[in-house]
Protein backbone atom coordinates (compact mmCIF):
# COMPACT_ATOMS: atom_id res chain seq x y z
CA UNK A 1 0.00 0.00 0.00
CA UNK A 2 1.20 3.47 -1.03
CA UNK A 3 1.56 6.42 1.96
CA UNK A 4 -0.15 9.10 0.77
CA UNK A 5 0.95 12.42 1.42
CA UNK A 6 -0.69 14.05 4.34
CA UNK A 7 -2.73 16.99 2.54
CA UNK A 8 -4.63 14.40 0.04
CA UNK A 9 -5.58 12.22 3.24
CA UNK A 10 -6.81 14.99 4.55
CA UNK A 11 -8.51 16.28 1.67
CA UNK A 12 -10.13 13.02 1.44
CA UNK A 13 -11.08 12.76 5.15
CA UNK A 14 -12.61 16.18 5.29
CA UNK A 15 -15.00 14.95 1.91
CA UNK A 16 -15.63 11.87 3.79
CA UNK A 17 -13.72 9.60 1.02
CA UNK A 18 -11.37 7.91 3.43
CA UNK A 19 -12.48 4.69 4.94
CA UNK A 20 -11.89 4.24 8.36
CA UNK A 21 -9.18 1.14 7.39
CA UNK A 22 -7.30 3.07 4.87
CA UNK A 23 -7.13 5.72 7.19
CA UNK A 24 -5.81 3.65 10.08
CA UNK A 25 -3.35 2.30 7.74
CA UNK A 26 -2.26 5.53 6.30
CA UNK A 27 -1.48 6.92 9.68
CA UNK A 28 0.39 3.53 10.59
CA UNK A 29 2.62 4.38 7.83
CA UNK A 30 3.32 7.84 8.51
CA UNK A 31 4.30 7.07 12.44
CA UNK A 32 6.21 4.21 11.43
CA UNK A 33 8.26 6.52 8.62
CA UNK A 34 8.47 9.03 11.58
CA UNK A 35 9.90 7.01 14.42
CA UNK A 36 12.51 6.12 11.57
CA UNK A 37 13.57 9.65 10.40
CA UNK A 38 14.01 10.34 14.28
CA UNK A 39 15.59 7.68 15.01
CA UNK A 40 18.20 8.21 12.15
CA UNK A 41 18.64 12.12 12.90
CA UNK A 42 19.29 10.77 16.58
CA UNK A 43 21.98 7.77 15.38
CA UNK A 44 23.67 10.99 13.05
CA UNK A 45 23.95 13.15 16.43
CA UNK A 46 25.46 10.46 17.94
CA UNK A 47 28.00 9.62 15.02
CA UNK A 48 28.88 13.60 15.03
CA UNK A 49 29.63 14.22 18.99
CA UNK A 50 31.76 11.00 18.51
CA UNK A 51 33.55 12.68 15.74
CA UNK A 52 34.05 15.60 16.86
CA UNK A 53 35.21 14.27 19.99
CA UNK A 54 37.76 12.05 18.07
CA UNK A 55 39.11 15.31 16.69
CA UNK A 56 39.28 16.75 20.06
CA UNK A 57 41.57 13.95 21.48
CA UNK A 58 43.85 13.65 18.04
CA UNK A 59 44.17 17.31 18.06
CA UNK A 60 45.28 17.44 22.03
CA UNK A 61 42.98 20.58 22.69
CA UNK A 62 41.19 20.82 25.53
CA UNK A 63 37.30 19.77 25.84
CA UNK A 64 35.19 23.07 25.28
CA UNK A 65 33.46 23.43 28.94
CA UNK A 66 30.76 25.61 27.28
CA UNK A 67 27.06 24.20 27.03
CA UNK A 68 23.75 24.95 28.43
CA UNK A 69 23.92 26.97 31.45
CA UNK A 70 22.63 25.07 34.32
CA UNK A 71 19.70 26.92 35.87
CA UNK A 72 20.68 28.41 39.58
CA UNK A 73 19.54 26.18 42.84
CA UNK A 74 16.30 27.07 44.21
CA UNK A 75 17.49 27.93 47.49
CA UNK A 76 19.68 30.22 46.16
CA UNK A 77 17.31 32.48 44.55
CA UNK A 78 14.45 34.82 46.37
CA UNK A 79 10.97 34.63 45.54
CA UNK A 80 11.25 37.23 43.17
CA UNK A 81 13.78 35.23 41.12
CA UNK A 82 16.68 37.34 41.64
CA UNK A 83 19.70 35.92 43.92
CA UNK A 84 19.88 36.51 47.45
Amino acid sequence: MATLPSDELLKLWKLEQLPLEMGMGQVLQHLIKLYNDLATHHTTQINLRADVDRLIAHTGLPPSTKGKPKPPKPDTMSDSGQPC
